[in-house]
């Protein structure tokens, strides 16, 4: 249940309130990196504000991401705050037709039926929520730079060198 009718919300007074419990399943984010293996589950807030919907939640999943370091895929749990404003297109009261505001996301509007619809704002609050760089581990070793062995796996039996050759010229200065 992503989407929500707020007609009857947008009829009350200004700070009236609706909470639900969320528990869906997304099946794409529409990122190939980032997949979704737990349902989003969470409480949110719906309350009506002079300029239209203010929806807030505190909400979780897990998704599965692959390591920076070693490419190898782990799960992850993440937990992440909701909270957008939706504006209507149409008055409730009049049926008429709103003015748009300047730079408005289409993400954020409520439609002609009055529906909110949350999974494009909540995408994006989850790719925020992503680490930048996600690790499997914190200690994770990476791969080899030289034959790409996973070192978390155990040591490769490249030869190592003793010391970077692009530091030669100042080790000299000794």
């Amino acid at each position: 249940m992503m989407r929500f009718n707020v007609a009857q919300l947008l009829k009350e007074p200004v700070g009236s309130t609706r909470r639900y419990h969320l528990a869906e399943n997304i099946q794409d984010l529409g990122e190939e990196e980032v997949k979704l293996t737990h349902p989003i589950e969470g409480a949110i807030r719906l309350i009506h504000t002079t300029e239209g919907v203010l929806v807030s939640g505190q909400l979780h999943t897990e998704v599965e991401l692959t390591c920076s370091r070693c490419l190898e895929s782990f799960l992850t749990a993440i937990d992440f705050t909701l909270e957008e404003e939706f504006h209507p297109t149409i008055d409730i009261s009049t049926g008429g037709k709103l003015p748009l505001l300047d730079g408005e996301d289409e993400a954020t509007l409520i439609d002609g039926q009055h529906i909110i619809d949350l999974l494009e704002v909540m995408r994006q609050d989850i790719l925020l929520a992503l680490p930048p760089r996600p690790l499997c581990k914190p200690d994770c070793a990476g791969l080899c730079s030289q034959c790409g062995q996973n070192l978390n796996e155990g040591p490769c039996t490249c030869e190592q060198p003793l010391s970077d050759p692009r530091w030669e010229a100042l080790r000299a200065l000794r």
